[in-house]
């Protein structure tokens, strides 16, 4: 199933920036209706997603709106998860007992804003490289009961368990960390990744792209490394010419540029853009 983020990115509200982007916390709405704004003091999420599964980027991810603090009242459990370094997701619900208390136990998602979430987080650990283990919810942060259908657990109507939602989660992940490479396609780099001349052979390691000999355009996706070495920087979309698999299992795919060690090791170094 493929997703898409609609782009509502402001930087109203936002009240402070340099979000480190160590963690994923996993909120809900808390009321039966659909919003993607920051309040006016700042609280609220980098994402929002609805209950038809259309999911909402408010925020660039280098903010560090408040989700996940104390606010002087709740009691701080995890000990890094923070606002500074936690990025938000809230979800759209319903209840059909009283939405004034998360404690009741009719608060339930449905299905696509489940599968929504499941993929956004599976994306979001692909491009800033969390671990599953850092994928929270606000109440492992702190001792509120959010997201509620995640802390009770009940199943009620279309919900899932939390453990479910992270299977489900996991599941995503894993496909899009594997995407069948194939001419034409474009891959967004996982990490940086050196531009190499050729593909190495059993018997020789391939040369590097020299970085001077770059165009204009392709010098501004580089880092210029040691060496006069180019290194495609993490996040650049490139488009594949080719794709061979060398002799220990690596799979290279050629760019207008040189070559990219694209799979190491079993460990896939882009993702379908």
């Amino acid at each position: 199933m493929t997703h898409k983020i609609t782009n509502v990115i402001s930087n109203r509200n936002v009240p402070c920036w340099g979000n480190q982007k160590k963690y994923i916390a996993v909120h809900y709405l808390g009321t039966t209706g659909q919003g993607y704004d920051l309040a006016p003091d700042g609280c609220g999420a980098h994402f929002y997603i609805f209950r038809d599964g259309t999911i909402y980027q408010r925020c660039s991810l280098d903010a560090v709106p408040w989700a996940v603090g104390t606010a002087g009242y709740y009691r701080q459990k995890h000990p890094y998860a923070r606002n500074s370094n936690t990025i938000s997701i809230e979800m759209c619900c319903g209840c059909d007992g009283d939405s004034t208390s998360a404690e009741d136990k009719r608060w339930y998602f449905t299905t696509e804003t489940q599968e929504a979430c499941a993929w956004l987080v599976a994306r979001l650990r692909q491009e800033l490289g969390i671990p599953a283990g850092n994928v929270l919810r606000h109440y492992d942060i702190v001792n509120k009961t959010c997201p509620a259908p995640y802390v009770h657990n009940n199943k009620y109507r279309t919900s899932w368990t939390w453990t479910e939602f992270k299977k489900r989660a996991e599941e995503y992940y894993n496909a899009e960390k594997k995407p069948k490479l194939k001419a034409g396609m474009k891959v967004k780099l996982a990490q940086d990744i050196a531009i190499r001349d050729g593909v190495s052979t059993k018997f020789q390691q391939a040369g590097y792209v020299k970085y001077t000999e770059l165009s204009i355009s392709a010098k501004k996706k580089c880092k210029h490394i040691a060496r006069n070495k180019a290194k495609l920087k993490k996040g650049t979309v490139v488009e594949v010419r080719s794709v061979t698999k060398a002799w220990d299992g690596t799979i290279w795919v050629q760019i207008k540029s040189g070559w990219l060690p694209a799979v190491v090791k079993g460990a896939y170094r882009v993702r379908e853009a």
